[in-house]
């Protein structure tokens, strides 16, 4: 337990000041404090005071330096915490903007979409093998035409399961986030 006056001097900065944080810290978060005859706080709890002060404190509003603190740890839910959290969120959604702007990646919306119109006019175009049968077999100098134009029906039906497989294939390699895809 410490006067005020005593964490004051440690931490370069005035007594009321010291005073006034600990009376918010005693009253929001319980902090523990000897009072003397009269009510007012005589000692403090120090560790308990920096512990506190590391958690909850506003650190833009120190009027210390840095260096005459002795370094805490950093919690998960202080202040420091939250705010390099929202340095990297800020810095990661400036990083996709300029991406974006730069066009060098694309939204995962558009990309499947994109997929799969290629895929429907691969298949329409593979569906439109049949009807050539009547070229090929002129070129061919066939006279059953017929039977040309259901192996070329079969031919395409075979190409178009090929190619939903390999489209089924890629789509299972691809990662399952909702993350950017790079453009190639």
């Amino acid at each position: 337990m410490w006067p005020a006056a005593r964490i004051a001097e440690r931490d370069g900065v005035t007594r009321e000041a010291v005073l006034k944080l600990v009376r918010d810290h005693a009253a929001q978060h319980g902090l523990a404090v000897e009072r003397d005859g009269r009510g007012r706080i005589a000692l403090i709890n120090v560790v308990q005071y920096d512990h506190l002060r590391g958690r909850y404190a506003d650190p833009s509003k120190a009027q210390a330096s840095k260096a005459a603190a002795p370094p805490a740890p950093a919690p998960a839910d202080s202040y420091d915490e939250a705010l390099r959290q929202r340095a990297w969120h800020d810095v990661e959604k400036r990083r996709l903007e300029v991406g974006d702007l730069r066009k060098q990646l694309l939204r995962r919306d558009r990309y499947e979409a994109a997929v799969a119109q290629a895929a429907a006019e691969m298949a329409r175009y593979i569906d439109q093998l049949p009807q050539e049968a009547d070229a090929i077999g002129r070129a061919l100098g066939l006279e059953n035409v017929h039977t040309l134009r259901l192996e070329l029906k079969n031919a395409a039906a075979r190409m178009r399961a090929k190619i939903a497989g390999a489209f089924q294939a890629m789509a299972a390699e691809a990662p399952a986030t909702d993350e950017e895809v790079p453009a190639e």
